[in-house]
């Protein structure tokens, strides 16, 4: 993601539209110099069967709380579920609902993993296409859809990535539907 966006430097439009959301901190955060030092030395101080760093003033956790400060996202609001509607979603189902929130089909079968699992590198070549025709007068319906491609790929790649950093659940698409709402 980071690399993508470093790449591909987004639209103001786009800016905007991840900022209402409380998105963009999670970008700008891709931008920052690591102090790996630290880092190390944070990671060497971590006790797994306590789920807590050991430190000179005592042990500490992280918390939800951290999460917020660290990434800007609001930990408190609206639940996130996975509603039982999807429960029965097939590939067929996955694939429609990503051309309709999105503008995107994928061009080869072979893009999605399973029934709900889709690659990232097609996602990652459309999004640079569609950059190309983004402009100031873009209408609404376009720039959101682009805004969807590129949270997929931030979900898939740095919120809840799998082991391959490749892979995106298209079960993410139900929330991305009302983008207006994400922020809550």
């Amino acid at each position: 993601m980071w690399e993508f966006t470093r790449d591909h430097p987004l639209h103001p439009c786009i800016v905007r539209r991840l900022q209402g959301m409380g998105f963009y901190r999670i970008i700008e955060i891709g931008r920052f110099q690591f102090d790996w030092a630290s880092i190390i030395a944070m990671i060497e101080r971590w006790r797994s069967e306590a789920h807590t760093f050991h430190l000179p003033i005592g042990e500490a956790t992280i918390t939800l709380e951290d999460v917020e400060v660290l990434f800007g996202q609001p930990v408190d609001g609206i639940l996130v579920d996975y509603p039982h509607a999807l429960r029965d979603y097939t590939r067929v189902d996955y694939l429609h609902m990503l051309q309709r929130l999105t503008g995107f089909q994928p061009a080869e079968p072979t893009a999605l993993s399973g029934s709900s699992r889709l690659q990232l590198t097609q996602v990652r070549q459309h999004l640079v296409a569609m950059d190309a025709e983004i402009t100031d007068d873009s209408p609404p319906e376009y720039i959101d859809q682009h805004t969807r491609l590129l949270l997929l790929i931030m979900f898939g790649g740095i919120l809840f990535p799998n082991t391959s950093r490749n892979l995106v659940s298209l079960r993410f698409l139900y929330h991305l539907e009302r983008l207006d709402d994400l922020s809550s």
